[in-house]
């Protein structure tokens, strides 16, 4: 009888074990996975930026995680708005626009990640009147950092 109580403590204690593991979640942590507000519709429009002989009007948006962003051409010269930094073009590639002709728009891709993305005109990148910021999923008082803001 001896070694049956020591098997039934130990068959006991392992099932007690696994049972305390399953209703930890039986692993590490993970970053939570950003969500977007109810009522976005993905691929949605979530700011308009208007391109002007003056600069980019507004030059500073705030847009839900998974919105786009139209950018309209109302100068008399060609732009081409792109995410920083200036020649590549990396921190926030769904920004990166074609060559805008005078009247023309481009809508950008889905913005997927929740950050500040600075961009500038490709044309003329030195020109700060052309440099802004789109926010993705911040809030208005919480900014977050501008990634790679110049060059």
């Amino acid at each position: 009888m001896g070694s049956f109580s020591k098997l039934s403590f130990s068959g006991a204690l392992a099932i007690a074990v696994a049972a305390a593991a399953a209703a930890c979640g039986g692993g590490g942590s993970t970053a939570p996975t950003p969500t977007t507000p109810a009522g976005v519709v993905a691929g949605s429009l979530g700011a308009t930026i208007s391109i002007r002989a003056d600069g980019t009007s507004p030059d500073d948006v705030r847009i839900e995680r998974t919105q786009k962003v139209r950018f309209i051409n109302n100068d008399t010269r060609p732009h081409q708005i792109n995410t920083n930094p200036h020649n590549f073009h990396t921190d926030c590639p769904p920004n990166n626009t074609v060559v805008l002709n005078p009247g023309q728009q481009f809508d950008t891709a889905n913005f997927n990640e929740v950050k500040a993305c600075g961009y500038h005109n490709h044309l003329l990148p030195d020109d700060q009147k052309f440099w802004g910021t789109i926010r993705v999923g911040t809030n208005s008082d919480d900014k977050g950092p501008v990634y790679s803001r110049g060059w």
